[in-house]
């Protein structure tokens, strides 16, 4: 992966319009897990490097990262997409996704880690399908994992990459995350060529 490769602001807005189709199907279906009204808001997006992420993450504690890997964007593979809670963050939501008092969800057990995965996978499948969308391929994600504690340990888990400041709204509360979508340098390109900028370099690729 290139860490300089440039975006311009013309990308990003294009990038942006991708990105909040997938918040929408991603706000949808967890609506109907939870049987709540699930809203997903995007205020910001931007190309960052491992060492800007750490600073850009959410909270100013313990973190959660949910990671799977994304297989079928292009021929060398190595693209990521992973989403980002602060831990007390994450555990606020799943007691409310499950309609439990907050003081039950104090660490992550068996069924913290099942819902989080769950929450991750709808989340993230529903970005890299209309990725997937757009590129005109069969775009697929792997199984879940999730990392959790100590957020400089956490965050070298990241890697470079769009960053997607995410907002999560469940019954009026604001939740507020980051998902960050890695792609390899090939593959950007390529998204960047079907949302119409034909003038994308081939050394960016």
């Amino acid at each position: 992966m290139t860490a300089q490769l440039p975006v311009t602001p013309q990308q990003l807005d294009a990038i942006r319009e991708v990105v909040n189709i997938g918040a929408g199907h991603a706000a949808t279906n967890l609506s109907q897990l939870t049987g709540l009204t699930v809203m997903i808001s995007v205020p910001r997006i931007q190309w960052v490097t491992r060492a800007a992420l750490i600073a850009s993450l959410p909270g100013d504690g313990e973190l959660v990262l949910i990671s799977v890997p994304i297989v079928g964007v292009s021929e060398e593979g190595g693209e990521q997409a992973a989403l980002i809670l602060a831990k007390a963050t994450a555990l606020r939501m799943v007691a409310l996704m499950m309609r439990r008092d907050a003081s039950r969800h104090t660490e992550i057990g068996a069924l913290e880690l099942s819902a989080l995965n769950e929450m991750g996978n709808i989340v993230c499948a529903a970005y890299v399908g209309v990725l997937g969308t757009f590129l005109n391929k069969g775009v697929m994600i792997g199984t879940p994992v999730l990392t959790a504690g100590d957020r400089e340990l956490v965050g070298r888990d990241a890697v470079d990459g769009l960053l997607i400041e995410t907002d999560f709204t469940f019954l009026d509360t604001t939740f507020e995350g980051v998902f960050v979508l890695s792609h390899a340098d090939v593959s950007f390109a390529s998204l960047l060529r079907a949302l119409g900028f034909k003038d994308v370099a081939e050394s960016a690729s």
